[in-house]
């Protein structure tokens, strides 16, 4: 396997069996436990109720960032086989591929240890794999030719990611498709569709270079619902990749 095939389609399969609904406390617990084992190894012992620092803080960040970059490396690593950038990778994972950096120092947002642990030890991927999981939702459900498929599934997701922010009134400092993590959103669904001929990243960045555009009486913190053109270009976008003469290459389960 090479590291220049795309990087959705090389991940896709590798966090379908950790994308289950049922793998999230199992997920939030283990970076937990590693957290506090990593503590008391540090402190001695941990006193949840002891006011927190920032240098407190960063520990639990660094333990935290040890943990999930051993996830990445024993779940992303073997298929990535190191590219040597990031370009074109989903940012949640894309971050992760340089052992070497930091992903920060944290500061100490809550009071107490035990407050901040509940912040901080955390599995951080875990928004990236309920969009893995959805995306195979969308691909098994949908039927047709696989132009039909990628149209639906394409609006299928879409509206999904929509309904899930029902919150919007914190999307100050980035646009709206960013928060909706809407390419992302289409590299996943494209792959969980093995779309015959399609470059998954294309299709994504086309469908975000669409959401970019001017939506005529839309905004996204008064509207209810995405504005029905921009789900049927991103459709037929996504339609617009699928090629007719290429099988698909790894099982959708």
């Amino acid at each position: 396997m090479s590291d220049c095939r795309d990087p959705f389609s090389v991940c896709y399969p590798a966090l379908l069996p950790w994308a289950q609904p049922s793998r999230q406390d199992e997920l939030h617990r283990a970076v937990r436990n590693a957290v506090e084992r990593s503590l008391v190894v540090l402190w001695g012992h941990i006193d949840l109720e002891k006011p927190a620092t920032d240098t407190d803080v960063h520990a639990i960040v660094a333990a935290s960032d040890a943990y999930v970059q051993g996830w990445f490396d024993a779940v992303i690593r073997p298929v990535a086989q190191y590219p040597t950038n990031n370009w074109g990778w989903p940012s949640s994972l894309g971050m992760w591929l340089d052992a070497s950096k930091s992903h920060g120092r944290g500061r100490a947002f809550r009071h107490t240890i035990a407050e901040n642990l509940d912040l901080f030890a955390r599995f951080p991927l875990w928004g990236t794999l309920q969009l893995v999981e959805y995306a195979g939702h969308a691909a098994r459900t949908t039927t047709g030719t696989p132009r039909q498929r990628a149209a639906d599934a394409t609006a299928e997701t879409l509206r999904w990611a929509w309904a899930r922010h029902a919150d919007r009134r914190g999307w100050d400092d980035a646009e709206w498709y960013e928060y909706m993590e809407v390419n992302e959103l289409i590299g996943w669904t494209a792959a969980a569709l093995q779309l015959p001929g399609v470059s998954l990243s294309q299709a994504a960045n086309r469908v975000e270079e669409i959401a970019g555009q001017m939506w005529d009486d839309w905004s996204p913190w008064m509207s209810d619902e995405l504005p029905a053109p921009f789900i049927a270009q991103a459709a037929q976008a996504v339609a617009d990749c699928v090629a007719t003469n290429t099988a698909p290459s790894f099982p959708l389960d």
